[in-house]
């Protein structure tokens, strides 16, 4: 103790630069304790919006018309429907009611159809089959038919199918002479 008493009284100054730098040594040795460290980041994350349209191959025009149809005959049309939009849609096909003339007996209830899904018309090799939608009598058909998701750019080609179906002789669909009838089909896709 004697020996801090006379450094004390020869340099009091050079006692207390040493106890300063032993405070800020320790203060550095415990505040610098050992750990490890490692940071990453993910700027400029994006987002955008998709969209949904299609195409009509035979957009504002009918798929198939007949003329002078008699007992026993068909009538075929197709049309292409394709997902235009950037994002997958889901597709439905829906009609108005047949507006006959004359009213009765009514021409959509004597014709039948049948609506065919044939896929994607590029398709060459390992197509997959036909899938029939709609069979049946025209003013029966469902108000609308669940065409399924279509993925961007993705085309199907429907096929409708009319037949005047023959009830037999001796005049028997005399009754549907000079009608008619007229629908429209309508193409929705949503997501």
């Amino acid at each position: 103790m004697n020996r801090l008493k006379s450094l004390w009284t020869a340099s009091p100054g050079k006692v207390l630069a040493v106890l300063v730098g032993l405070m800020v040594a320790t203060a550095v040795a415990i505040g610098s304790g050992a750990n490890f460290n490692s940071t990453s980041a993910n700027p400029s994350n994006v987002f955008t919006a998709g969209t949904i349209s299609h195409s009509n191959s035979k957009a504002n025009a009918a798929i198939l018309t007949a003329s002078n149809m008699v007992p026993g005959n068909t009538a075929t049309g197709t049309v292409d429907i394709k997902n235009t939009g950037s994002a997958s849609g889901t597709f439905t096909l829906a009609h108005t009611v047949a507006v006959d003339t004359p009213s009765s007996p009514g021409l959509s209830k004597k014709l039948t159809i049948v609506v065919q899904d044939l896929g994607e018309p590029a398709c060459v090799s390992s197509c997959p089959a036909a899938v029939t939608l709609y069979t049946g009598i025209m003013s029966a058909m469902p108000a609308t038919v669940a065409l399924g998701v279509f993925p961007a750019g993705y085309t199907h080609r429907y096929q409708f199918t009319v037949t005047f179906p023959d009830s037999g002789l001796n005049g028997a669909d005399n009754a549907y002479q000079g009608a008619s009838t007229n629908v429209e089909y309508d193409w929705s896709s949503t997501n």
